[in-house]
């Protein structure tokens, strides 16, 4: 390794004579990492249905109420939750991996039903209807 430092700039050069992938590979995901403190990632999450609802508590844990006869708990440690509306809430967070497998986790619970749309979709998810036997020769 080759250490150059800059009075100019007041900057550290590190250079490698023999730079292999791995070094590169390390310092872009070191860079990713401090970059992402600087940027939140958000993900808003809809729900439509009759007595669709979700539970919260300080612990960020999410229990929705989606027709079932008991609570699923869904823990997430690194993300946020903030309910928007009665029907929408948003997930936040630094990794934008760990939002999005949280996101994932809820709307794998209940999933858009092609004939009613009823269930949970991310926002601006286009949702496609499927037109039922009887509706469809009316």
């Amino acid at each position: 390794w080759l250490v150059y430092f800059d009075t100019n700039s007041s900057t550290i050069s590190l250079t490698s004579i023999y730079g292999t992938n791995f070094t590169l590979t390390y310092w872009t995901n070191l860079l990713y990492i401090f970059n992402s403190f600087n940027r939140p990632f958000f993900l808003k999450i809809k729900f439509k249905g009759k007595g669709y609802y979700i539970f919260k508590n300080k612990r960020n844990t999410i229990t929705p109420q989606f027709g079932y006869a008991h609570r699923i708990y869904k823990y997430t440690f690194n993300t946020s939750v903030k309910f928007r509306t009665k029907t929408s809430i948003v997930l936040f967070g630094l990794l934008k991996r760990d939002v999005i497998q949280a996101g994932f986790l809820i709307k794998s619970m209940r999933p858009i039903n092609i004939f009613t749309g009823r269930g949970v979709r991310f926002s601006r998810q286009i949702i496609y209807k499927k037109t039922g036997k009887v509706s469809s020769y009316r």
